[in-house]
């Protein structure tokens, strides 16, 4: 833990937690506190850590009654990354799938984004996202590709049967292997103009508009 000497009471109090915890806390200076938290105000305190991912396997197992992983074909800007976050964590889902390249990573600002909430949820990292869904399907997964170009309407899921949500980029949107691999592709209602929506606000949608019915 970092800790500057204009942190407020409470940031302080927490790096005092973290003496008794037996966790180092250092004195920095507050801009030294501001670049670790990834350029972002830091109110004076910051903590190294390292962010542990999951395993595909142990979210596939997790949904075996039923339940909604996500899987994000592409997401490259960390601010829709920490917001699905959010949106996965309030809506109680298994997890959440992200490849390896061409994608944003969990990072401070991620975190950050997410209030937190993206040391909540599981995060699994894969080499191959085309494998991953493949992977889920064999698992019992039934997979639904969001695509605004679709003539199918996006429905509540079942809440006995496990889905999994796939989500493309911003601008690029689904990768022609992605959507292949899925079981249906859907979209959600647009008024007016409107073709599609950012990439978090339509994960955000998607996501509750499936689990509308196990919520």
């Amino acid at each position: 833990v970092f800790l500057s000497a204009t942190a407020p009471r409470r940031a302080q109090q927490l790096a005092e937690d973290a003496r008794h915890r037996g966790i180092p806390v250092s004195s920095v200076g507050e801009a030294e506190c501001d670049r670790l938290c990834g350029g972002a105000r830091s109110q004076g305190v910051a903590a190294a850590t390292r962010f542990s991912y999951a395993e595909h396997s142990d979210v596939l197992d997790a949904t075996r009654d039923g339940g909604l992983v996500v899987y994000l074909d592409g997401v490259t800007d960390p601010h829709n990354l920490g917001a699905i976050l959010r949106t996965a964590a309030a809506a109680g889902v298994a997890g959440v799938v992200i490849p390896g390249r061409r994608s944003a990573a969990v990072t401070a600002a991620v975190v950050r984004v997410s209030a937190g909430t993206a040391l909540t949820v599981p995060v699994v990292r894969v080499g191959n996202l085309v494998q991953a869904l493949t992977e889920a399907k064999r698992a019992g997964l039934w997979l639904i590709g969001l695509d605004h170009r679709s003539e199918r309407l996006l429905t509540a899921a079942a809440p006995s049967m496990p889905h999994g949500l796939v989500v493309g980029g911003e601008g690029e949107g689904l990768h022609r292997l992605a959507a292949e691999t899925c079981h249906e592709l859907a979209r959600l209602p647009m008024a007016g103009a409107v073709e599609s929506l950012n990439a978090s606000v339509a994960a955000a949608l998607a996501i509750y508009r499936l689990r509308e019915v196990a919520l």
